[in-house]
């Protein structure tokens, strides 16, 4: 994860990774990805360091959006690394 953008992630005893950073232009979000989704994604894009930095960088590309247009943009995009239509959500929140 690219450090510049002040970035904290963790795992939760709910069985999610928790992310919270600082977009470029100053926005803190929270991000909480479920466990089995964010292990698909380090699988598909190579590691769990490689899977933090692609959900920053979408998160990034949206930031001047509202919360739940980030939220929604990060799970297309996360469906379409997966292949799937159906999988567990990622949350956007305020940190």
């Amino acid at each position: 994860m690219d450090k510049s953008n002040n970035e904290l992630a963790y795992a939760s005893p709910h069985r999610d990774i928790t992310m919270d950073f600082t977009t470029t232009s100053g926005k803190h979000l929270r991000i909480r990805v479920p466990l089995t989704l964010f292990d698909d994604l380090s699988l598909k894009i190579g590691n769990g360091y490689k899977a933090g930095c692609w959900i920053a960088a979408r998160c990034n590309e949206v930031e001047r959006l509202s919360l739940e247009t980030i939220e929604q943009y990060v799970n297309m995009m996360a469906r379409q690394i997966c292949q799937q239509v159906t999988m567990p959500r990622i949350e956007v929140q305020a940190a």
